[in-house]
């Protein structure tokens, strides 16, 4: 049998990276993560890996031979949803990213994944992106980067995050995230069956069956660039974040609230935001984690 690539996932939140590398072939070996309620997750779906909670306890030794590792480091000190609060790769979060890469100097996995929020590339004016990209550097690392947004993968999410990729002594990470030929993304897809509002004749028009809508949409105009709130009704949603204003999916005639409809639970709760604001997109994961076993496959696995 093909050997599979064994991935180490760090920050696993409740494991989109680590489903969608499955997804595409890999096998996890080792989680860290260190919210109760993620690690609950974790404990279901990947009862046989080993899981640690706190990597600023964590020591290289305990971390199982892998040659990929993957991970976003916390956001909330980079994101653009912080404004005049972003204190960079100084914030205690997004700080975390130094002990990840004291952690990959040890072990220099062959392939590192990262995903975190587009100001991550402006943060302090680039000068945040600059130290990760010269500590990856100096670590021997081929680094390549690139802005996916969710929607073009089959969900019905707009969700841009910038996904770095680097690899051990050589710049295969290009390889991976950008095609001679262009990438071939999937149609957008809607929450559910639905209608949009459309002109029929007149001045009628068709009634929607659905719209999305944030919990801090009030007073804020659609119009407000990526940060916009308020609510929508052509099957895609805003970006879900970690902050408990993620969208609802109701019927046009519901109270205001999350209720039960096509794909969304009535039970969705605080936590369950918090960590799906938080989670990787899978689809994501999973192209990215094929790419890497294609290259692998040419230049390693021959």
């Amino acid at each position: 049998m093909e050997k599979q690539l064994k991935v180490a996932s760090f920050f696993a939140g409740i494991g989109g990276f680590d489903l969608g590398l499955e997804n595409a072939g890999m096998s996890v070996v080792f989680q860290c993560e260190i919210n109760k309620y993620c690690q609950s997750v974790l404990k279901q779906h990947w009862p046989n890996v080993v899981l640690r909670d706190d990597i600023k306890k964590l020591s290289a030794k305990e971390i199982p031979k892998s040659e990929v590792w993957c991970g976003g480091f916390p956001c909330q000190d980079l994101s653009l949803a912080n404004q005049g609060k972003r204190q960079g790769l100084k914030g205690e979060r997004s700080g975390l990213f130094y002990k990840y890469s004291e952690l990959i100097c040890e072990k220099r996995p062959r392939w590192i994944i990262i995903e975190n929020v587009p100001g991550l590339l402006n943060s302090h004016s680039g000068e945040d992106f600059k130290v990760l990209l010269q500590a990856l550097d100096e670590l021997g690392y081929g680094v390549s980067w690139r802005v996916f947004d969710a929607k073009y993968f089959g969900t019905p999410q707009r969700r841009r995050r910038v996904y770095i990729v680097a690899s051990y002594k050589t710049l295969l990470s290009a390889e991976v995230l950008f095609e001679h030929n262009g990438v071939t993304v999937a149609a957008r897809q809607g929450i559910g069956k639905r209608e949009v509002a459309a002109k029929e004749s007149g001045n009628e028009y068709k009634e929607s069956n659905y719209y999305s809508i944030q919990h801090a949409g009030i007073g804020r105009k659609h119009t407000a660039g990526p940060q916009a709130k308020g609510f929508r009704n052509d099957g895609e949603t805003y970006t879900l974040d970690s902050r408990g204003s993620s969208d609802a999916v109701c019927k046009t005639n519901a109270p205001f609230r999350v209720r039960n409809t096509t794909r969304v639970s009535g039970g969705v709760d605080g936590s369950r935001f918090r960590a799906l604001g938080n989670a990787v997109c899978v689809p994501i994961a999973e192209w990215i984690g094929h790419r890497i076993n294609y290259v692998d496959k040419r230049f390693y696995r021959r």
